[in-house]
């Protein structure tokens, strides 16, 4: 290694990146160690400095659930618990009222299927049934007994 280190390389030395070369140059040249030395001691006064600061400025926190009653907490536990089962039990209910109900059609399915039974039972479309009534159709009729239709 040629020359100092660079104080990139002193500060990534004290960032914990510590490649051999620049271990080897530390031990020889006094230096870059008073360099390192000096970094490391502001380092550790800038890092005291804010611990007194902050120590200072605010008291140590104290925890909520320490300070009140045992029996506020467990009232409160168990009113989460409840408010909890109450949102689960109101899923369902919502989502049945989600659902379309289904529409009773029966009452109209047999009106259809009377109308198309009468349809399909007619001996003569509805078309012919005036004729119908210019032929009589009973079984005593000559054609429907054999004999013939006396000529005129």
């Amino acid at each position: 290694m040629s020359g100092h280190l660079s104080s990139r390389e002193i500060s990534e030395w004290a960032s914990g990146t510590r490649p051999p070369e620049a271990e080897n140059h530390l031990h020889k040249c006094g230096e870059c160690r008073e360099e390192l030395i000096r970094l490391h001691g502001a380092l550790s006064d800038f890092r005291d400095s804010l611990r007194n600061w902050s120590a200072a400025e605010s008291p140590a926190p104290r925890p909520i659930w320490r300070t009140e009653s045992p029996h506020r907490t467990h009232r409160l536990r168990w009113a989460l618990v409840a408010m909890a089962m109450l949102v689960l039990l109101a899923i369902p209910v919502y989502r049945a009222r989600e659902r379309p109900r289904p529409v009773d059609t029966s009452a109209e399915d047999t009106v259809l299927l009377e109308q198309i039974d009468a349809n399909v039972s007619r001996t003569v479309p509805a078309t012919m049934e005036p004729l119908t009534g210019l032929v009589s159709w009973s079984s005593t009729s000559p054609a429907a007994s054999g004999k013939s239709l006396p000529k005129r």
